[in-house]
């Protein structure tokens, strides 16, 4: 059932709840009333016949029966009962065969109900006063009120069915009103799900002020950036393709050269050794490839502490050989005031491989990197400063997606897979810090940014 139906349905079972209960009461309390002003004049009449009823020798006056609802003087059915509830006087037609005093289901002074050869009719029984025991019946047929009562019930569901039909329609109408928003921003959804991220909600829900026209620009939005990531995935993929043709066409070049034909041992060393290199290019692009789907938006669940001076340092020691055949000087420097990162431990220390060697990579020979730890705050920074040719402004943000190649920002790519700073990114965001570019007067400038996780006690 369509959100349509299902609106339009509760919209007419509750109305049709509340005018069902709002009639049914009116009708109860308009019978309980005619009730009453039938009861209070059969009372009144019946307490007059018998208060005149010795003076007029236990008979019944000439006088008009009680009014009925519709203020219509009604025909009096009445016994008179002596002592021993024989009837001493009647009214037609009690005359030919009067109902026993004892049958009826009475209490003195309070109406009731009783039949009297199958027609419904209303009594009372009152004492006689000086009468000696004697009591008195009056009855009147309750055929005006129950044709009322009928009436009033066949006009109420008349009402009532009309009303219902009413309220459907109009719930239909209006429902399709207020829903036919909802409609074109479903359609739009069931577009994007069938692949079209060029669908967009139109002006008129975008429009509104409302929830509704929010979720039409939200929806918009989400979709635009849906479709950013499926083109960031394409790229990425294209790219990752084009990075593993190089290594692969390389080693089956290098395969292919020495089936061809007999070669000396010299020879056979050469193509081993290039189709090594190729092999080992290509384990180090997979091994990237994994670890930038593995920490992409992930939480790390290891939880260790480390001095951010210390991993550092470590880093640096690590990437003395690449810097002593680059003849790059890497200098480190501490003012963190022993300032802790928390975190897998092996994934910060690859953050800043990758971001320091990238450094080494790009500093010209005899050139400086300097890395510098400080605290600021409740976030320790780790800023990296090279000699090479900078980041040109436009390419800020660029450099860290994947493969992304900078046109003559920074000269010619050296060994590398692409991967190295997108990884160090991911890595920080996951950690919850980010890296990014800042200006330099000379080279470029990297700052890795990770929340504080305590302070370093020499020695603990």
């Amino acid at each position: 059932m369509s959100l349509r139906a299902r609106m339009t349905a509760a919209v007419t079972v509750v109305t049709g709840v509340t005018l069902g209960l709002a009639f049914t009461v009116v009708s109860y309390v308009f019978n309980s009333l005619q009730l009453e002003q039938l009861d209070a004049e059969l009372i009144g009449v019946a307490r007059r016949e018998a208060a005149e009823a010795p003076a007029h020798g236990f008979r019944f006056s000439s006088r008009p029966g009680p009014s009925s609802p519709d203020v219509r003087p009604l025909t009096t059915y009445g016994v008179i009962y002596d002592e021993v509830s024989t009837p001493l006087a009647l009214t037609e037609p009690f005359d030919r065969d009067p109902p026993a005093l004892g049958s009826l289901p009475h209490r003195p002074g309070e109406p009731f109900d009783f039949e009297y050869h199958g027609k419904p009719l209303r009594g009372v029984v009152v004492p006689v006063p000086g009468g000696g025991g004697r009591a008195m019946l009056l009855a009147t047929l309750r055929d005006d009120l129950d044709a009322n009562e009928a009436y009033l019930d066949k006009a109420m569901l008349l009402t009532f069915v009309v009303a219902v039909a009413w309220a459907a329609l109009v719930a239909s109408w209006v429902v399709k009103r207020l829903t036919s928003d909802h409609e074109a921003i479903a359609a739009v959804a069931r577009r994007v799900a069938g692949g079209d991220l060029g669908a967009r909600v139109p002006d008129s829900p975008r429009a509104r002020d409302d929830e509704l026209g929010q979720l039409g620009r939200d929806v918009n939005t989400m979709i635009e950036t849906m479709g950013g990531l499926v083109r960031s995935q394409e790229r990425f993929i294209a790219h990752a393709a084009h990075e593993l043709r190089s290594p692969i066409a390389a080693l089956q070049g290098e395969l292919q050269q020495a089936l061809r034909r007999e070669r000396d041992a010299e020879s056979y060393k050469r193509a081993i050794a290039a189709s090594y290199q190729a092999a080992r290019r290509l384990r180090q692009l997979a091994d990237d490839l994994l670890t930038l789907a593995r920490i992409a938006g992930e939480r790390p669940e290891a939880d260790e502490l480390a001095s951010a001076a210390a991993l550092a340092g470590e880093v640096a020691r690590s990437l003395a050989p690449l810097a002593a055949e680059s003849e790059v000087v890497v200098e480190i420097g501490d003012e963190s005031g022993g300032a802790m990162v928390r975190g897998r431990l092996e994934d910060l220390e690859r953050l800043l491989r990758n971001v320091i060697e990238n450094a080494v990579r790009y500093s010209p020979r005899g050139g400086r990197v300097r890395v510098g730890v400080r605290a600021e705050g409740g976030r320790v920074a780790i800023e990296v400063s090279d000699e090479g040719p900078g980041v040109a402004a436009a390419d800020r943000d660029k450099i860290f997606e994947p493969f992304y190649r900078a046109a003559g920002a920074r000269g010619a790519a050296p060994e590398g897979t692409g991967l190295g700073l997108g990884i160090a990114r991911e890595i920080a965001r996951a950690h919850g810090g980010e890296v990014r570019v800042a200006d330099a007067e000379r080279g470029g400038r990297f700052v890795v940014e990770l929340p504080r996780g305590g302070v370093w006690q020499r020695g603990a």
